[in-house]
């Protein structure tokens, strides 16, 4: 067995939202792909992707041969687990998705989602490099709900089943995977031994399918979803993430994204895919200045002067957001510590009254709040657990928090 731990994060309550498990995975990337293939279909109920034509399979097996060798193995163990042969032609072996009901090609999510800041390294009280990240989407099943059908019975909310998955492989760097709804592959954060740390957003500008199923049909290359793994487990820097970014095709499912990287030198840079051009942009963070990103294309609208007027009584619009993170950080002084990261992004909590006022999706609430000290490789994360009910004279609705949980290596 490569898995050597899978447990509750904490003492799950009925009332929690959120019922998050650790789990710890060593050995070799067949070894690893065919035990997780096996605790997601027999835990997670996962059924596999299936390709809409053969040539998309072998085509993805010559490209990850050359590009991702290591994908490969897993993708093969994977195949294993659900007797299938490892060269199979109709399963897409690469991903292992769960808790995904009604996927559809190119329905737009249309939502704001999630947020982040990196404070200026040159300003924090150990030079080092902090983050803060909210990750929000609906609290409801996904996609049944958020595309207006009635979801099967006994489905899971989003992020109901939580995963924290540490990989330790025999080749590559110890990797820590922060999500749900994919057992091979959690997204959406995660950081490496080396301290380089990767995060997305959705990004309502980008191109691609929106809503469908995390693997098959006519996918080539590697997913954004994917890439995160693929760089924790091969780069220590952002400089290196973004030569290995260039050097591979990505297509966006499930979510269009854009993607913070942060390194524990202080280096963080944004990276997207321009929606008419499809090129590969990098946006950096300039010295002694924070890095906001929320859910608009930076390499468009880099700074406030560049933004469309904004409502700011739509707390959740991707550019007022922005403009709160400014005002909240310029009430913070210098040397910043640690937990000014979190106030930030508690500066801009996602859980509204009125969501359609706050310009959030329905029921959307910030499901993950993670805190990232890069000169340590951990990771602390805390989860939604529900909410408490409507906060007198604002538009928020006040939410129950776990505490935080540090995972590293």
């Amino acid at each position: 067995m490569s898995i050597i731990k899978n447990e509750p994060v904490y003492e799950f309550k009925d009332s929690d939202y959120t019922h998050p498990r650790h789990i710890i995975v060593s050995g070799t990337n067949e070894e690893i792909g065919h035990d997780l293939g096996n605790l997601a279909r027999e835990e997670y109920g996962t059924k596999l992707c299936v390709y809409d034509d053969p040539v998309y399979a072998k085509a993805r097996r010559e490209y990850l041969s050359r590009n991702w060798p290591e994908m490969l193995e897993k993708s093969k163990g994977v195949l294993k687990a659900y007797g299938l042969d490892e060269d199979d032609v109709i399963f897409d072996g690469t991903t292992l998705p769960y808790d995904f009901y009604d996927s559809t090609r190119g329905v737009s999510l249309g939502a704001n989602t999630c947020s982040a800041v990196v404070l200026p390294c040159e300003k924090t009280d150990t030079g080092a490099t902090f983050a803060s990240r909210n990750f929000d989407l609906m609290a409801m099943v996904l996609w049944s709900e958020l595309i207006g059908k009635t979801p099967p019975e006994g489905a899971h909310n989003c992020w109901e089943r939580g995963i924290v998955l540490e990989t330790r492989p025999d080749q590559g760097y110890k990797t820590i995977q922060v999500g749900g709804h994919e057992v091979l592959s959690p997204w959406i954060d995660g950081i490496n031994e080396e301290g380089l740390y990767v995060t997305a957003f959705h990004d309502p500008w980008g191109v691609g399918g929106e809503t469908s199923p995390s693997g098959g049909m006519d996918v080539s290359g590697i997913t954004m979803i994917q890439s995160f793994g693929y760089i924790l487990s091969t780069c220590a820097t952002v400089e290196e993430a973004k030569h290995l970014i260039l050097r591979n095709h990505l297509t966006q499912v499930l979510i269009n994204a854009h993607v913070l990287i942060a390194d524990r030198q202080g280096n963080a840079t944004a990276f997207e895919i321009d929606q008419k051009t499809q090129a590969y942009v990098f946006v950096d963070r300039k010295a002694g200045e924070p890095f906001f990103i929320t859910n608009h294309p930076l390499h468009l609208f880099p700074t406030p002067d560049t933004f469309p007027e904004i409502n700011m009584e739509a707390e959740h619009n991707s550019f007022t957001r922005q403009v709160l993170l400014n005002d909240a950080y310029a009430r913070l002084k210098p040397p910043f510590k640690r937990e000014d990261a979190t106030s930030l992004t508690d500066a801009i909590h996602c859980a509204f009254i009125d969501d359609e006022k706050a310009e959030a999706g329905p029921k959307e609430r910030t499901l993950i709040n993670v805190n990232v000290d890069l000169s340590k490789p951990e990771i602390d994360i805390r989860w939604y657990l529900g909410d408490v009910g409507p906060v007198a004279g604002t538009n928020h609705i006040e939410d129950r928090m776990s505490n935080f949980y540090t995972f590293g290596f």
